[in-house]
């Protein structure tokens, strides 16, 4: 049986420690309830990784995660970009 590729693996794997980290920290407790963890998304490689590493992760420990999709307008098409990016991170099951 095969995995994901080593750098999709090692990625998912950062992102679980940093929220596993997080959780066992009493001073970011959420309280009541399920905690949300929220990334930041601009429809770039980088970000649209990070974005599924932590939808994965999340589901894995029981924690809501969402996205926040960035338009920078740096570029002619930015918001085309960004609405792209809203749909991949929805599609990822990010709020």
């Amino acid at each position: 049986m095969s995995g994901p590729p080593p750098d999709v693996a090692a990625g998912r794997l950062a992102v679980r420690r940093a929220l596993t980290a997080l959780l066992a920290d009493p001073s970011t407790s959420p309280g009541e309830g399920a905690p949300l963890v929220l990334v930041a998304c601009s429809g770039g490689a980088d970000s649209l990784a990070l974005a599924a590493c932590t939808a994965h992760a999340a589901r894995g420990l029981g924690v809501r995660a969402g996205a926040v999709v960035v338009d920078h307008d740096l570029a002619d098409g930015s918001a085309a970009v960004a609405g792209t990016a809203a749909q991949r991170c929805r599609d990822l099951g990010l709020g």
